[in-house]
Parts: structure tokens; sequence; C-alpha cells
């Protein structure tokens, strides 16, 4: 998982890459990593993410459905997979309700899962970007054929539009490509006890795990369908 970087005074994203990646010509990663347009959208105060080596290696991983597209690497290419939801986004700073309309969708889960803010309810189905419904359905399939019912103790959320933690660009959940499962005990920045059957029905599906992320980055409730972001 990425360090930060505080922006000072005189600061362009090519001299923070030159003295954090070793590579002036690296200023296009920081941008795309940090879901900037442009290399000047950056300001004095502003907290750059500087991505890992892990962060940075596109993923190999098979995929369960067919249907579904390939995992995306990076800001651009999930803005050209699954929508660029900055143009949904108005001067106020309001998603417009286009962007749910035709983008996200519900996947229907095989089983009901508890809902972490409220374990007397449960959820039977996913807010998620519709390219992906079809390949959620399928993985929680598995989970459930595989008896891994009792490891799925909670849901955490799926879509919603919001920045990422500790961050401005947007997060993963915002296009409705991620999933938080089990809160409660894999806070971020701990190890977690996610069980490793889950992780690897996810992974094989194409997901990447916020669990093999390092530091306080290490988010282990999360699965998002993309990498390098």
């Amino acid at each position: 998982m990425a360090r930060t970087y505080l922006v000072r005074k005189g600061d362009t994203l090519a001299r923070i890459a030159r003295r954090e990646l070793g590579d002036a010509g690296a200023w296009h990663v920081l941008a795309d990593y940090n879901g900037l347009p442009s290399p000047d959208q950056i300001a004095i105060g502003q907290l750059i993410s500087l991505p890992s080596r892990r962060d940075l290696q596109p993923s190999r991983l098979p995929q369960v459905h067919h249907n579904a597209p390939a995992p995306p690497h990076g800001f651009r290419a999930i803005c050209d997979t699954f929508g660029d939801i900055g143009q949904f986004v108005g001067d106020d700073g309001r998603l417009s309700p286009r962007w749910e309309t035709e983008h996200i969708t519900r996947a229907a889960l095989p089983i009901p899962v508890p809902l972490a803010w409220d374990t007397g309810k449960s959820v039977t189905a996913i807010a998620c970007h519709r390219l992906i419904a079809p390949l959620v359905e399928e993985v929680f399939g598995q989970i459930a054929a595989r008896g891994l019912q009792r490891a799925l103790k909670t849901f955490g959320g799926g879509y919603v539009y919001r920045p990422k933690r500790g961050a401005l660009k947007p997060s993963t959940h915002a296009w409705g490509i991620a999933i938080d499962l089990n809160p409660a005990t894999n806070a971020m920045g701990t190890p977690g006890d996610m069980d490793p059957r889950l992780v690897a029905v996810f992974e094989a599906a194409g997901f990447v795990w916020g669990g093999r992320w390092a530091g306080r980055g290490k988010d282990p409730m999360h699965f998002q369908y993309c990498t390098g972001y």
C-alpha cells in the first residue's frame, strides 16, 4: 500500500517523482495513482500517495466469469472501463443521479449476510457496477457452494460515492467495484482474521485483497476489482 507525501512550496509531480520514486518521468504514474486528471492539480498541504512496487503491478489473476472485463490498472484505466465518474460530479461536489442510473445495479446473493451496522438485518443483494454484477453473483455463489457461509460474518459495504480513506481521490467503492466484509474484526491497519478460503475465492476472480497491503494502509476487510489505485 502507498506511503504519503505532503506537497510543499515549489513541488511539482515531476520533482516529487524524482525525489521519491527516483524518476522524474514517473510523474504520470503519480497522477494516475492519485486520480489527478492533469499534473498541475496539486496544492501545498495536499497529501500525495506514493505507490509501492506491488501497487504498480497489474493483476494477472484469472477471471471467474468470462463476461466480466479484465481488472483495470490505474485511475485512467478504471475510468475507461467503468466510467469517468468525475464527469458526473457537479461544481457543488454532488454526484449526479445519472451515475447510478447508468452504471450501478444490484447483484443478488444466494445467501443472506448480516449488515455490519445492524446485525439484526441482512442483505440479500449488493449494489455494484453493472459490468461486474454477474461476477459478484458468481463469487458469492462459489462461497455458498463451498460451504463458507459462516466465514461471511457481516457485509460492510459495496457501492457508495465517497473519497478513499485518507485521500482526496474517489474510493473504488465509488465505481461499485469494491466490497467490504467482516469489518468488526478486520479494521484498517490490522492483520484481521479474514478466512483465507474467502480470500482465495475473491482473488481467483481477479479481486485484490487489501489484507496483502502493508503498513497503516493494510485493509483486510476490503476487496477491489482493480490494481494500481
